[in-house]
């Protein structure tokens, strides 16, 4: 089997093909390709995390995070401290979870006395739990770990904080939001 192909000068010749190398396209779309594919990898070391006081927690790359606009939270008679009420999202009824709260008991944190006036609203769905509505004070945002240093997490911190980073203006806390889910529902 023949091909025909044209060179510099935009004259047509056969060629057999086995006799074809690779052209220089194919080549440089053979790098591009490469690097996408390197450039993917990178960006998995890229995490959302939320803030809470100075804290700064790292979610799971497999939970599905959705912003909430503020909503009237409403009131629950007798629920635990941390559970700030309910609110229905698309007619589904989720207890709110006050993150300050969860720092005060677990990490022995004080409470900024001002932290309730600016805050966001995240569902977390969690395939092991129905969602959870928790409050934070900033939006997610995007951290590259690589960026970081890692750090040792002290002895006595909650069973559901798992690695630390930190560079020079932040740490970074990972956090398995499974078995945060479940502490709280140890403490009901």
């Amino acid at each position: 089997m023949h091909t025909v192909i044209k060179n510099n000068t935009g004259k047509a010749k056969k060629r057999l093909d086995n006799d074809v190398k690779p052209s220089y396209t194919s080549i440089l779309n053979s790098a591009i390709d490469s690097t996408l594919q390197k450039k993917n990898i990178v960006t998995k070391i890229d995490r959302f995390f939320y803030s809470v006081g100075d804290y700064n927690f790292l979610f799971e790359e497999d939970l599905k995070l959705e912003n909430i606009p503020q909503k009237t939270i409403n009131q629950v008679p007798h629920a635990p401290e941390w559970c700030l009420g309910i609110i229905s999202v698309r007619n589904e009824i989720m207890p709110v979870v006050d993150m300050h709260i969860i720092l005060r008991d677990e990490l022995k944190q004080k409470l900024d006395k001002d932290y309730s006036k600016n805050f966001c609203l995240l569902m977390i769905k969690h395939e092991h739990h129905m969602p959870i509505i928790i409050k934070v004070d900033k939006l997610p945002r995007v951290a590259n770990i690589k960026e970081y240093n890692p750090l040792i997490v002290e002895e006595n911190s909650p069973k559901w904080l798992g690695k630390a980073w930190e560079n020079s203006t932040n740490k970074l806390y990972e956090v398995d939001h499974n078995k945060l889910f479940n502490t709280l529902r140890s403490i009901l």
